[in-house]
């Protein structure tokens, strides 16, 4: 009898657990880090997949700002959760891979986290004034002093990338740093402040000839493998198609230790609400690259980041 009881009682632990594990996600709301303030790419992005996310899975998910240390605080929340799955947040990959290369203590390692998707990607291009002399890469290296670029700071994605792209062609830059954003960033290369800068094609888009834009700018270079944008070189054209390693991805994560089950179910919420019609609507509208990639291949995604810009420390590294 006393065998009995101990084997019913586990049974009945066994199946009160696995009942309380089967509602994920119904039992609480679902928090949604944003590890910036409100009204930026990534706050963004998570209030259109947030309602997306809740059509999905039948749960409330709520985005919360986070802000402060680059995007580490917010990373630093998300790690410290219990890992139930009801607090996710979204990291700003490449900078904390970066950071981390470099040495930097975020409060957490990014291969600690438990990735759950890559949500969209946005790719770079080289641009320069539409009337300037300059038509090609080679062009700009050949200039009589080190090109001048734009940038927001020095240890921003776009500046770290303009340093390594420009290391490894070999190229003399001086990095123009201090503009209060990416806008202001381009519009110095359009009043001929200085001679080019790397952006996200989307955000160059406005500027460019066709579709809408002001024609202001021409793009001489894609760092991407295949053509982007008709007529333009890519990076495999220039003979560096590790170039097109350079992009910015809007990354899922997780605390450590979430059960497999748990992940799946995230996984596929956020794989919903990247096919959801409104949210689709709403990136064609905005330009922005939808690109989902499932928790397993995120998590090679982030290795391979991780191992690439090793490659490049020294040059990554902002110059004391």
């Amino acid at each position: 009898m006393k065998k009995f009881l101990t084997t019913g009682a586990t049974a009945v632990a066994l199946v009160t657990a696995g009942a309380a594990h089967a509602e994920f996600p119904m039992d609480d709301n679902i928090t949604f880090v944003i590890p910036y303030s409100p009204g930026g790419g990534f706050d963004t992005i998570v209030r259109q997949f947030a309602p997306a996310m809740e059509r999905a899975m039948g749960t409330t998910v709520v985005p919360e700002n986070i802000s402060g240390a680059g995007g580490a605080r917010g990373g630093q929340s998300v790690h410290r959760a219990d890992p139930d799955g009801y607090t996710i947040g979204v990291y700003n990959i490449p900078g904390l891979t970066v950071n981390e290369v470099l040495g930097k203590d975020q409060g957490f390692k990014l291969d600690e986290v438990t990735w759950l998707a890559n949500l969209a990607v946005a790719t770079y291009a080289l641009a320069v004034a539409a009337d300037s002399g300059i038509n090609s890469v080679e062009d700009l290296c050949a200039l009589d002093q080190p090109a001048k670029m734009s940038d927001t700071g020095a240890t921003s994605t776009a500046a770290v990338t303009t340093r390594i792209t420009f290391g490894i062609l070999g190229c003399d830059i001086v990095d123009v740093t201090g503009y209060a954003g990416s806008n202001d960033a381009m519009i110095a290369v359009i009043s001929g402040e200085v001679n080019a800068t790397i952006k996200p094609i989307t955000s160059l888009a406005k500027y460019l000839d066709g579709d809408g834009g002001t024609g202001d700018m021409k793009l001489i270079l894609t760092l991407t493998t295949e053509e982007a944008v008709p007529g333009v070189p890519t990076a495999t054209d220039i003979g560096h198609p590790e170039l097109a390693k350079f992009t910015l991805n809007r990354v899922i994560g997780g605390p450590p230790g979430m059960p497999a089950e748990v992940v799946s179910a995230l996984e596929e919420g956020l794989r919903a609400a990247s096919e959801d019609p409104e949210v689709t609507a709403w990136a064609e509208g905005a330009g922005v690259e939808l690109e989902f990639v499932n928790a397993a291949d995120t998590t090679a995604l982030m290795n391979n980041l991780s191992s690439f810009y090793q490659q490049y420390k020294d040059l990554a590294a902002v110059a004391e």
